[in-house]
């Protein structure tokens, strides 16, 4: 599973906006993610970050600095996980 799914697994089961630190501890806990690099937390957050930046379609919202939700309708409608602003 690449860094973004494994995000996207682990923010629909806890329900709510978590730090990207987090995220990645979880996900590498519940097997969603393997990395062999030496710094996974900085891979989810470039490829996250990036993702809110240039993909209008993306599946996840920034709450706050280093922190990533989701989004309840991709591409559009209504948001009902996290404010978008």
């Amino acid at each position: 599973m690449d860094f973004k799914a494994a995000a996207r697994e682990v923010l629909e089961e806890v329900g709510h906006p978590l730090h990207y630190t987090d995220i990645t501890e979880i996900a590498l806990q519940s097997g969603y993610l393997q990395s062999a690099g030496r710094t996974p937390q900085n891979t989810m957050r470039a490829r996250l970050s990036v993702d809110v930046r240039d993909n209008p379609a993306t599946h996840f919202v920034q709450a706050a600095p280093g922190v990533y939700g989701l989004i309840s309708n991709p591409g559009g409608g209504l948001d009902t996980s996290v404010g978008r602003e």
